[in-house]
């Protein structure tokens, strides 16, 4: 059977690769145990080609370690492992007592995994190959003469075959947990998406009904003003035509802040160097931008709106000298981060910031993951913080 990204568990497909990892670590100390089982009497037992088997063995089970930290996991090297598993414990039980060796013991815990990684059918698979390698290595050994031993072995592989049924349940209801869990992430999704989508709605509405009425009808007054005072000039005329002057200034920052039209108009880098400019110039921090990426990507009003909020935390809370934006492409995926030289936080803080009502970041989080992305921050007290933002391009 050919493993398949659909073979994993849904909710480990993204955690495949630590699962592994914990794996490995369970593989890599069953080897001293497995060699320390020697010193216990077994039939027929071959020291010099066991404690080589437990070299190799050894060697696998730290290049596997590696390469759990190092590379993802997937479907196709999860199973190879197993496999890799499977054979590893048959040699070394072959060599240590065939079916009554110490090492048989290992044999436990391959359904177990795999119940936590695949789906059922290939659980049972797992676990048949688990009990087919116990019972060729013990009736090919040659303790399988001994007195008793066709009765050891029949309880030994029935504890197996018991095991392999508990893993093939136990992987069913996970599985199960799973897509019911799945299902509501969906749903959860999608309703976040639907709010979103409608509150930018609600933004650009609003957006458009200040320009097109509110500011025009100022834009006339002050004409109109300007025109009376250039007949009757008076202090009072110049004190309101500057009043005028600054409301239009604060609507049309009012404007930019709800839809910033410069992202429809020439897109995501324009809007970008137009964000920093203004946060830059507010908190008078230099600005330095390295922006790659020029095409327009489908999440470009969510990554504009990340990169904001992250500029305005900058500006009234970092007390930062320097910031530094990012955009580029990567592997099919957009990345925007946002570094500064501020004052930083501690990590384990964010949740009490979060229930003291500074929502802004958490919200933009939730944005994110909504759409498969996701956000990384890194920060200490004194060291300035960092964000950066993945989403799929």
């Amino acid at each position: 059977m050919r493993p398949s990204a659909e073979s994993f568990r849904p909710d480990l497909v993204g955690a495949a690769s630590e699962a592994e990892q914990r794996i490995a670590w369970l593989r890599l100390a069953a080897v001293p145990l497995i060699a320390a089982s020697v010193s216990l009497p077994h039939p027929n037992p071959h020291k010099a080609a066991f404690f080589v088997a437990v070299a190799i063995v050894c060697v696998y089970a730290v290049v596997a370690l590696a390469w759990a930290y190092l590379r993802p996991a997937t479907p196709e090297a999860v199973l190879l492992a197993t496999a890799l598993d499977v054979a590893a414990i048959t040699v070394l039980a072959s060599l240590s007592g065939g079916a009554f060796s110490q090492a048989r013991l290992a044999y436990f815990l391959i359904p177990v995994a795999v119940a936590f990684r695949f789906r059922p059918a290939l659980t049972a698979a797992a676990s048949a190959a688990t009990v087919a390698a116990y019972l060729v290595q013990a009736f090919v050994h040659p303790a399988a003469h001994q007195k008793g031993a066709d009765r050891f072995i029949a309880i030994q592989t029935g504890f197996l075959v018991w095991l392999g049924l508990a893993a093939v349940l136990l992987s069913a209801v996970l599985w199960r947990r799973t897509a019911r869990v799945n299902e509501l992430a969906e749903v959860r999704r999608r309703l976040i998406a639907d709010s979103l989508a409608a509150g930018e709605r609600e933004r650009k509405a609003l957006a458009e009904g200040l320009h097109d009425h509110a500011i025009q009808n100022l834009l006339s007054a002050r004409l109109d003003l300007e025109e009376v005072e250039e007949e009757l000039p008076h202090p009072a005329l110049r004190r309101a035509d500057a009043a005028l002057a600054e409301t239009i200034r604060d609507l049309r920052e009012a404007v930019f802040e709800l839809h910033p039209y410069v992202l429809e108009q020439a897109g995501l880098e324009a809007a970008l160097r137009s964000v920093a400019g203004r946060a830059a110039h507010r908190a008078g921090f230099a600005v330095r931008l390295d922006l790659s990426s020029r095409r327009r990507h489908p999440h470009d009003g969510l990554l504009l709106a990340t990169a904001r909020e992250l500029l305005a935390n900058s500006v009234q809370h970092a007390d930062a000298r320097n910031v530094v934006v990012r955009l580029a492409e990567d592997d099919g995926a957009v990345t925007l981060e946002v570094r500064d030289d501020g004052r930083g936080f501690e990590i384990g803080d964010l949740p009490a910031r979060l229930a003291a009502g500074h929502i802004g970041l958490q919200s933009q989080r939730e944005r994110i993951e909504s759409l498969g992305g996701r956000m990384d921050i890194h920060s200490a007290p004194g060291r300035g913080t960092t964000v950066q933002i993945r989403v799929p391009g």
